[in-house]
């Protein structure tokens, strides 16, 4: 005890000595500079002495078996047998003083020291995750942390978020380095929706060739149990079942042999094949407690020989196939979880949770007529499955309420799933999808839902580090929901993710990189067309025709006009991008990613504009002007390497030889090519139609 002592002295006196700023004591001073995500529940400002950032060297443990798996500075802190000044105190135990929910805890700083006191091992481990934040923003603004009294739990117990494997892996490095940081802003949960991407050992020819092994992903499991996070697993089974029905070993398994979107509930072979994935996958993800059967979108059911002699409805199929895989999931110690789209669809009330045009009278009305329908199938409907209720727009629209409102008092257990990503190519619009994610948290928090989860969508293949603001977002609006603008809420994510000198508006970025990606989503191509898909046809705009100076500058006017915008906020963008990185302690990786996504995006808008000055300008200028039109088309391979480059440090880009690519119902963007052309399908044809048009003017 002596040498501990000995070392705190010798902290406390080195603290001493480095210059600290002034730190008032107002509440929104401390809220300013300790900008803690998520936001506690409550903020109590004490009198007395509280702590500099190095001071604490050791740790006591009252009523704790087992530390916390905790990162630096805490990792390495040895034991002391009592409190005093320069030790954090962990204190395991039924206090009244404990808010009386799980995951709670009370984080006190006074007098040199810190108490961090909890009902349950994950109130101990978040307390500890708040008092890094602390410490973290001490030392990145040199100012000490004042006493106060910290009383915190989460609002919703659930809250996970998404990681879909569909069709491109990160490296197994970053899956460990995201649960690190999902872990310190608490999220407590991952749903991983493996379809090809996990080594099934029981069908082996339904994963990839790059896929992740059981042992390996069980492995990461662990880790993530080890940090509060518990791993379950997504196996889509009646529809979106394309990463199996592709396989011609398993076509006569297709509900509809021309597609390979849906299996045929009524074969039994389909359970023997489900029921195999399902137990690779469980074992992948040991000790946890549920199991995604996916189960939605399955808009023409009914189509096997088998579905049309039996006589059954849609619903009753769907219905059919959730019972058998909800009772495996049973003998399994796992609890299903189902979207809950198709029961609602096949009644004819889809619309009503997602139009909002419908008034409240007619989606009352509609209800009125179709409830029927639900409420004499509600026997099929098993009681032990959780009903995910997704949203990605407008979660208070009245429909989606009274769904949620009737699976409740039909003694349903619901879940919700916002968005932080749906299906926009490389970057998440609409400020990270921040409406819908806030509206949804308030709802799964006022009517007492299981849960909720982010879903984060593979379709467009986005890199996943363009989704930590929305996932951010998630983990502080799940904890603790406020009516808060997506404005501070940023401020908050830059302060958090980066560095506080960046959570002023002066630093946002991000928002404008939405815009800007609005313009490169269809730039290149006639009205109509759309990004998010892999198309078929490409429409291009026209290109200039020298016999008719003038004219293609005036038919395509708007674009121009965009474009020239563009390369404004293109400056914008790179300079604020460039001042983050001058001032940015963390995450140095996210910005070296979206300021290459900048350098990419802003081609189309130099290409137009350099089109516009050939259309114009005088015959005799024309021929430098096509020569550097040609420079830009070349220089587009540089941009796209350079791209790709920092894209591939975690992400793998190209599928393995001889991968079989989905038929799929939905063209989505990045199962479009097995290598990494789909992420740039309309500048590759344009600059094709550059080329020939550029070598006609060049022998003329």
């Amino acid at each position: 005890m002596i040498r501990i002592l000995l070392k705190i002295s010798a902290f406390w006196i080195l603290c001493l000595s480095q210059p600290l700023a002034s730190m008032a004591a107002g509440p929104g001073d401390f809220q300013q500079k300790f900008s803690l995500l998520p936001k506690p529940q409550k903020v109590e400002l004490l009198k007395g002495k509280g702590i500099l950032p190095y001071s604490i060297v050791a740790m006591v443990l009252k009523g704790v078996e087992k530390r916390p798996v905790l990162s630096a500075p805490l990792e390495e802190l040895p034991l002391a047998d009592r409190s005093g000044a320069g030790t954090l105190t962990l204190h395991l135990a039924d206090k009244p003083t404990i808010p009386q929910k799980p995951e709670s805890y009370v984080l006190e700083v006074s007098q040199g020291q810190v108490n961090i006191s909890a009902r349950d091992q994950a109130g101990l481990f978040y307390g500890c995750q708040t008092l890094l934040q602390l410490l973290e923003d001490a030392r990145d603004q040199n100012i000490p942390i004042p006493a106060c009294r910290i009383s915190d739990f989460p609002g919703i117990p659930y809250r996970a978020v998404h990681w879909d494997l569909k069709y491109h892996l990160d490296n197994l490095q970053y899956y460990y380095q995201m649960i690190d940081r999902l872990a310190a802003i608490k999220v407590n949960a991952v749903i991983v929706e493996f379809e090809d991407k996990l080594k099934y050992r029981k069908a082996p020819i339904v994963g990839a060739a790059n896929a992740i092994s059981i042992e390996e992903f069980a492995a990461l499991t662990r880790y993530a149990r080890e940090r509060f996070i518990e791993i379950s697993p997504l196996v889509q089974g009646l529809g979106h079942a394309s990463f199996i029905l592709k396989q011609d070993a398993y076509k006569p398994l297709r509900d509809d042999p021309g597609s390979d979107w849906v299996f045929d509930p009524l074969n039994p072979e389909v359970y023997q094949l489900q029921f195999k994935l399902y137990a690779d996958a469980l074992e992948a993800t040991p000790q946890s407690r549920f199991l995604h059967v996916g189960g939605d979108e399955v808009y023409n059911l009914g189509r096997s020989e088998l579905a049309r002699k039996s006589g059954m409805s849609t619903v009753e199929l769907q219905l059919y196939w959730l019972n058998k895989v909800c009772e495996y999931a049973r003998k399994q110690n796992r609890i299903p979880i189902i979207w809950d789209d198709m029961p609602f669809s096949l009644a004819g009330l889809y619309m009503t949770m997602h139009d909002p045009k419908m008034s409240v009278q007619q989606i009352d009305s509609l209800w009125k007529i179709k409830k029927p329908e639900l409420d004499k199938n509600i026997h099929l409907f098993p009681k032990d499955c959780i009903y995910m209720r997704w949203h990605y727009a407008q979660p208070k629209l009245a429909g989606n309420l009274k769904a949620i409102e009737w699976m409740q008092s039909n003694g349903l257990k619901v879940m919700a799933a916002s968005a932080t990503q749906d299906m926009n190519a490389m970057l998440p619009r609409k400020n990270s999808i921040f409406a819908p994610t806030r509206d949804f948290c308030e709802i799964a928090t006022t009517q007492k839902l299981e849960g909720i989860l982010a879903t984060a969508w593979d379709d467009s293949s986005p890199h996943f580090e363009t989704y930590w603001r929305g996932f951010y977002d998630f983990a502080s609006m799940s904890w603790n929901h406020r009516p808060i603008s997506p404005e501070q809420a940023h401020r908050e994510f830059r302060h958090r993710f980066y560095a506080p000198e960046v959570a002023n508006d002066s630093f946002e970025f991000q928002d404008s990189l939405e815009t800007a990606l609005s313009f490169w989503d269809t730039a290149l191509i006639q009205p109509g067309g759309d990004r998010s898909h892999y198309p078929g046809k490409i429409e291009l705009i026209s290109l200039p025709d020298p016999a008719n100076a003038g004219k293609w500058a005036e038919s395509h006017a708007s674009k121009i006009r965009q474009a020239h915008n563009e390369l404004k906020r293109y400056q914008l963008i790179r300079n604020r991008i460039q001042a983050t990185k001058q001032n940015t302690v963390r995450n140095r990786f996210a910005l070296d990613l979206l300021y290459a996504m900048n350098e990419l995006q802003i081609y189309p808008a130099r290409l137009i504009t350099a089109l516009q000055a050939f259309d114009v300008a005088a015959q005799n200028q024309k021929p430098a002007l096509l020569e550097n039109i040609t420079k830009i088309r070349e220089s587009f391979q540089k941009t796209r390497s350079d791209y790709e480059e920092v894209f591939s440090k975690t992400r793998f880009l190209h599928n393995a030889e001889g991968y079989i690519l989905d038929q799929n119902n939905d063209r989505m963007l990045a199962n479009g090519t097995n290598s990494s052309d789909w992420m740039h399908v309309y500048e590759l044809a344009m600059n094709k139609a550059i080329q020939d048009w550029t070598s006609g003017h060049k022998t003329r």
